[in-house]
């Protein structure tokens, strides 16, 4: 015969009755061990310890990639990945999913599901980040130049304890990955408007701040009789403060439509700025429909 556990408490404490024996309603905080923490977000804790997150919604991460948490949101990780480099980079992110934390590991993996992959990535710490620790991880694999949105899994340890988050790509409109910036990635205008065959163009950049050894991703805003011209070509490129060397090649950009938040411009064409400079220059060029193309070049302050 079973009998529950529940029955057999009610029974002992029916004959303990005037001992005091009741049901204690529990104060105490929950605990804010990474096992503890995954259990409302469909996280949950392997027998080798290991702390696996669920895939959960998330904005995109402060390198417009796609953020999953690590130990119930104690920790993020976010995934970017360039084909034309066929590499995978990781980001390690805090709480609030922009902070990165430097950890102390020589390397985090990366599993993909399709096309079948296993990725170590190793560190590569940003100039920000302290002595042997790391925010960043990066790796390469020929199958990272198939164009598509990914899902796997990102797994590493921090502190002797093993986390693992599973992630999934969004697609976005007509534009492959998924890509929305957060309120720290705000649409910036440098200098004036320029004028080019009837066009009024506006270059700049998305996020408040560009930093050396991160990425920046230049904007454009093409707009003709109040309009926004959606059929340009458009692309971009990064070349030192001189203006003599090009420090980053040039990438074609995106259309964007007008949203709530921002307005119809050409983005998604993002660059990397070299450690150890504090200027750079945005070169953008411009191919309108039926009109002689156009180069500007932006300066822009490195952090």
């Amino acid at each position: 015969m079973k009998i529950s556990i529940t029955t057999c408490s009610l029974v002992f404490c029916g004959l303990l009755g005037f001992t005091g024996c009741k049901q204690k309603t529990d104060t105490t905080p929950a605990a804010t061990s990474p096992a503890a923490a995954t259990s409302d977000d469909g996280g949950h804790v392997h027998d080798d310890g290991t702390v696996h997150a669920a895939h959960g919604g998330h904005a995109a991460g402060p390198h417009d990639g796609t953020v999953v948490d690590w130990g119930g949101g104690k920790f993020h990780v976010e995934f970017t990945v360039d084909h034309d480099k066929q590499e995978g980079t990781v980001y390690i992110l805090g709480s609030d999913e922009k902070s990165p934390v430097p950890i102390d590991a020589e390397s985090i993996d990366l599993s993909i599901s399709d096309p079948v992959m296993q990725v170590s990535l190793t560190a590569a710490p940003l100039d920000s980040d302290p002595a042997g620790k790391a925010s960043r991880f990066v790796g390469t694999h020929e199958k990272l130049a198939v164009v598509q949105e990914y899902a796997g899994t990102i797994a590493g340890v921090i502190d002797g304890t093993p986390y693992s988050g599973d992630f999934k790509e969004e697609a976005h409109g007509d534009h492959g990955h998924g890509h929305s910036h957060g309120a720290d990635d705000a649409l910036i205008w440098e200098g004036e408007p320029r004028e080019h065959a009837g066009l009024t163009i506006q270059l700049g950049h998305h996020g408040k701040h560009l930093h050396a050894g991160e990425e920046v991703e230049p904007a454009v805003s093409i707009v003709r009789n109040g309009k926004p011209v959606d059929d340009a070509k458009v692309f971009n490129a990064l070349v030192s403060a001189d203006g003599q060397t090009v420090v980053a090649k040039e990438v074609a950009t995106v259309y964007e439509p007008t949203t709530d938040e921002e307005p119809a411009h050409y983005a998604q064409g993002a660059l990397a700025i070299p450690s150890g400079v504090s200027k750079v220059i945005l070169r953008f060029r411009i191919v309108p429909v039926g009109a002689d193309p156009a180069t500007f070049d932006v300066p822009v302050t490195v952090e």
